[in-house]
């Protein structure tokens, strides 16, 4: 009898591993590499991780069934068609769907099924706008700024008021000096 394929422990501990990702990872992308050399791939794979995200290349029944035991089978399935593999992360969400939309770009062969992010499917078109957002820390900056506007408007006007209050009390002193004792 040959052997082929995985065996069933081997089947079981790669859908547990793909299972684990799904749980503790709250963002990932499934994807389609079709012909992309491994070279290539490997490029991805060392952005994803500079944006502390990971891409696995799976067999498609295998992470249909991680899907199903995590109840987002409906959502993927159709997804797990090709060469297919998914983009876990745990970084900047921004960060890591922009590294896999630009790979698209310069990769014909690669494609994007879907998405999901803080429970939510999503499709290439919100993947996309998701990537055309600013970086998270582009983002915070200009939250702080936001922040620092009012602040500092506000010291302005407090500033202004006390140059008042000063030029009064030096017209006042103006005046007793003048006045005769």
């Amino acid at each position: 009898m040959k052997a082929t394929g995985f065996s069933r422990v081997s089947k079981e501990r790669i859908i547990g591993e793909i299972q684990k990702e799904l749980k503790e990872r709250p963002l990932f992308f499934v994807a389609e590499h079709g012909r992309v050399p491994a070279s290539t791939m490997d490029k991805l794979r060392v952005k994803l991780r500079q944006s502390r995200a990971r891409y696995l290349v799976i067999k498609n029944s295998l992470g249909r069934k991680a899907f199903e035991r995590e109840k987002l089978a409906a959502e993927f399935s159709e997804a797990m068609k090709g060469s297919c593999g998914i983009a876990f992360s745990s970084g900047d969400p921004v960060a890591s769907s922009k590294i896999l939309v630009e790979f698209a770009k310069e990769n014909e062969a690669f494609k994007i099924r879907g998405g999901f992010m803080n429970g939510r499917v999503m499709g290439l078109d919100q993947i996309k706008t998701l990537a055309s957002l600013p970086s998270r820390e582009v983002l915070l900056a200009r939250v702080a700024r936001g922040m620092q506007a009012p602040i500092s408007r506000l010291a302005g006007v407090l500033a202004g008021t006390v140059r008042k209050v000063v030029n009064v009390l030096d017209a006042i002193k103006k005046l007793k000096e003048r006045e005769p004792k």
